[in-house]
């Protein structure tokens, strides 16, 4: 069958990386999306395993419409009950784009009640909805006159996790964290810091990756368990099959630090949920007195970006933050992601590479810093280049 992954703009890739190691055939990247080809167990493990998907959708019906009338027609030919039981909650979402409907809800509206209609002419009953939390949820997406209806097996976002108890202000969502250390080409091998981490995200999804444990293992439900096809014992086989167990030593660290103790608590108590052990080491700590491991790695942090803070503190801020990586972090590659341009200014760094993404609806940059030792032409020519420039000077 075909099945759909949504994701964040900037992470499509990412995700399609993910998808080939998953197994999936026929994969095409799109906006926000990843289309691909699999059964039944493909799309139980996506839900499980993607660190970087929102949703897997399952189109189910996929039509062209003149107008409302003809929209409302279709919807009346759809037989429901091959995608719900009577007695499963439900609710409509999606995302409408059409010079068809004055109101880009309407047609969500007109989904639902051809629903109720459908279980209350056939059995004299309505099914009930729950905006909130759903058993079963249906995706409408509609392009002009094009319509594609979509069951959401995930049910709520997949960055859900299960684990996250408590958070600070602001937290990194878990699949933009998991994008990150993707995107940034973590190899898996070497330290990682994040100096500034609230409730501790991206160490945390650090860690399930190093470990090999599913993005997933601490939920507890998802949309597709509720579907009248559900195949209990083939998802038993999947979540049995997954590793989740930490690895004894890993040889190298991760950290996670922040000044505000509370967070840091947070932090703690939210991988207690995992089977990680020791994995994460958690400090009490402001980025200024880190001092990271030796042998190099990497860093990625997600700074405060200047909503909750005047300019000053904004400016001072970010002018720490890079003195920090300048004076503590060499061998380290540091990443940084933000929406505020200026504040990339007051780092004093020119960053190797920048890559556009979109943490929710805000517009970034997630971009690159190569903390070298010593100065960048040792860096590039090694150790004969005192010997380089007094050959330049004889010249």
């Amino acid at each position: 069958m075909k099945i759909v992954a949504k994701t964040f703009y900037g992470l499509e890739e990412v995700l399609s990386n993910e998808l080939k190691a998953l197994g999936a055939k026929s994969i095409k990247v799109g906006n926000r999306v990843v289309e691909f080809d699999g059964d039944k167990e493909m799309m139980y493990k996506a839900n499980l395993w993607l660190r970087t998907a929102i949703s897997v959708l399952i189109p189910v019906k996929n039509f062209t419409f003149k107008d409302e009338r003809d929209f409302k027609k279709q919807l009346s030919h759809i037989n429901f009950g091959e995608y719900m039981h009577l007695n499963k909650t439900f609710a409509v979402k999606g995302a409408v784009n059409s010079k068809l409907f004055t109101y880009s809800k309407y047609p969500m509206l007109l989904l639902k009640d051809a629903i109720v209609d459908f279980f209350n002419d056939r059995y004299g009953q309505r099914p009930s909805v729950d905006a909130k939390s759903p058993k079963i949820l249906f995706d409408l997406h509609i392009a002009e006159n094009r319509c594609t209806i979509s069951m959401n097996s995930s049910g709520a976002p997949l960055f859900q996790r299960g684990y996250r108890k408590g958070t600070g202000d602001a937290p990194l969502n878990e699949a933009m964290a998991a994008g990150l250390i993707m995107l940034a080409g973590w190899d898996q091998k070497s330290n990682l810091i994040d100096p500034v981490c609230g409730s501790g995200t991206i160490p945390i999804e650090a860690a399930l990756m190093v470990n090999g444990i599913p993005a997933n293992i601490a939920r507890k439900q998802y949309s597709f368990m509720f579907w009248p096809d559900f195949d209990r014992q083939l998802w038993e086989n999947i979540l049995n099959a997954a590793p989740n167990t930490p690895k004894r030593d890993l040889g190298f660290s991760i950290i996670g630090s922040d000044t505000d103790g509370d967070v840091i608590l947070k932090a703690r108590n939210n991988i207690k949920a995992l089977p990680l052990g020791k994995t994460v080491s958690f400090e009490i700590k402001d980025f200024k007195d880190v001092d990271p491991p030796k042998g190099g790695g990497m860093l990625i942090c997600n700074p405060p970006y200047g909503v909750r803070l005047d300019d000053d503190g904004v400016w001072d801020l970010y002018k720490e933050l890079g003195d920090f990586f300048k004076k503590k972090m060499q061998g380290y590659t540091c990443w940084v992601i933000s929406p505020n341009m200026e504040a990339f200014k007051r780092l004093e760094l020119k960053p190797s590479s920048k890559i556009h993404i979109f943490n929710g609806p805000l517009s970034c940059d997630f971009r690159k810093y190569e903390v070298f030792e010593g100065s960048m032409v040792e860096h590039k020519y090694g150790e004969d280049t005192n010997q380089r420039r007094k050959t330049r000077q004889r010249k």
